[in-house]
């Protein structure tokens, strides 16, 4: 599969089943700000806040073939492999799906993700093993957990000059590396040393070109 990033904000996303593995799908794609409808007889006591507080919006019963209608996502996350089944056959080949119990027969699969500071993390086995995924985003998690915050904006800012400059492309490709050496990452001082070197080109691109 090809590992990218969606932007889902805004879009219809439904879900088929209303118990703790579709509760945990709901919530992983709640940060993305999809418009969620849940179709399930019952929910379980978290999905039910959630529809409360007008976060997400239930269908209370069971599946209808009708239901995947111009959904860009589609979740099959029921306990009965046949409605599952159901659902996948009723879904368009241009539509999203996942299927909990059927990994092989989805077009996409949930990796185990990490969200901090605009790093985002997602680790997946294919189905072949799920807690080695959580395992190997718990181990990148920590790395970024150790990370000074404003390194990253030091990063940002640095890409943006960068780009926006009268610089080479061998030149941008320089600065670029310089900027993730490891003295940078918690030193202050180095990174406005830098920074200030970047600044003095960008200014005065004449510079670039002695």
């Amino acid at each position: 599969m090809l590992p990218m990033m969606v932007n889902i904000r805004n879009k219809k996303v439904i879900v088929i089943g209303g118990g703790k593995i579709a509760a945990k799908r709901i919530e992983s794609l709640l940060r993305f700000q999809p418009n969620i409808t849940v179709v399930s007889p019952v929910l379980e006591e978290r999905l039910h806040d959630l529809v409360k507080s007008d976060v997400i919006e239930h269908i209370a019963r069971s599946f209808h073939k009708s239901d995947v209608k111009g959904t860009f996502l589609v979740i099959a996350a029921t306990d009965d492999t046949a409605v599952n089944q159901r659902v996948k056959e009723s879904c368009q080949t241009n539509q999203l799906i996942n299927i909990v119990d059927d990994p092989a027969n989805s077009s996409f699969h949930f990796p185990a993700m990490y969200e901090k500071n605009e790093i985002t993390i997602a680790v997946t086995t294919s189905g072949i093993s799920p807690m080695l995924a959580k395992n190997l985003r718990d181990e990148f998690a920590a790395i970024v957990d150790g990370m000074d915050p404003e390194y990253l904006l030091f990063l940002k800012e640095v890409r943006h000059l960068v780009k926006e400059g009268q610089f080479t492309k061998e030149q941008k490709r320089i600065l670029l590396k310089e900027c993730l050496e490891e003295w940078y990452h918690s030193n202050s001082i180095q990174r406005s040393i830098f920074m200030d070197k970047i600044l003095d080109l960008y200014y005065h691109p004449q510079k670039n070109k002695r």
